[in-house]
């Protein structure tokens, strides 16, 4: 389905309208486009979820995942999931979902059907292989990008953790082998007991994903994610979950995983702790 340039720029992000109290609840909206310039529809929308904090002294393990809204601010320990996904030509807008995670059962949003780039998701987890790798340099100028970001609003710098980024690396496995863009593909954890597995310990936990087609060289690749991130960070209040995770001022370390796929596609997850 082809959609005008006014018609890509009105999509909405229901979990992104969500500030979170220890989470922050998924939505999917968007599409992509490929490097010819055809668009092709990609949106969805789910109702936000919440996870339960950490028990005192813990290290961020043991959350439910139940249906529900969240609310809160920086003020307020988080733990936020957020999605983007695009093509390359750069007058199109990226594909974005948010998330959130709350503790107690509510009413659930009605879910509008979601198109996906691939036609059928696996049924069962996907295999686990070796994480995809990431060069250092990729890694490095893309956690520039970000904290410079962050520096324009007077925010410190973001460290990179490698725990951190090998927990982003596995998820970063789990979408390109076939689970799409989702923050919790089947049989895999939450974001927080993902975390937890690799070691890092955390009291406010939040994640970021997206696509977006690029060519196949370092620079290419960068400015992909760069595009990515800079799309986030263009996101206005209340849709805005992303834009708040990388600007967050709970979270001082991110993980990071870049990865090309084989079909040109340029998946982005961040991973980020307080």
């Amino acid at each position: 389905m082809t959609m005008s340039a006014a018609q890509q720029f009105r999509y909405t992000l229901a979990a992104g309208a969500t500030a979170v109290v220890i989470g922050v609840g998924f939505t999917v909206a968007g599409f992509r486009s490929d490097d010819s310039g055809t668009t092709a529809e990609r949106a969805s929308a789910d109702a936000p979820l919440v996870t339960e904090p950490p028990a005192p002294g813990g290290t961020g393990t043991g959350a439910d995942l139940l249906l529900g809204e969240g609310a809160g601010g920086d003020a307020t320990p988080t733990a936020a999931a957020s999605a983007t996904a695009g093509g390359a030509a750069p007058t199109t807008a990226p594909a974005i979902a948010a998330a959130t995670t709350p503790a107690t059962r509510r009413a659930t949003p009605q879910k509008p059907t979601a198109t996906k780039r691939r036609t059928t998701p696996p049924a069962t987890k996907p295999a686990a292989g070796k994480p995809p790798a990431t060069d250092g340099t990729i890694l490095d100028r893309v956690l520039a990008h970000i904290n410079a970001a962050r520096g324009d609003e007077g925010l410190p710098a973001l460290s990179l953790d490698a725990q951190l980024s090998k927990a982003a690396a596995i998820h970063n496995g789990l979408m390109t082998g076939g689970c799409e863009l989702n923050h919790q593909c089947p049989g895999e954890s939450g974001i927080g007991d993902r975390f937890s597995a690799q070691g890092v310990r955390w009291s406010s936990a939040g994640e970021n994903i997206g696509f977006r087609s690029a060519g196949s060289t370092d620079a290419a690749i960068v400015a992909a994610a760069d595009r990515i991130t800079d799309d986030m960070l263009a996101e206005v209040p209340p849709e805005d979950g992303h834009r708040r995770n990388l600007l967050s001022k709970n979270f001082d370390r991110i993980g990071l995983s870049v990865v090309r796929d084989g079909e040109g596609i340029v998946w982005v997850t961040q991973d980020f702790v307080g």
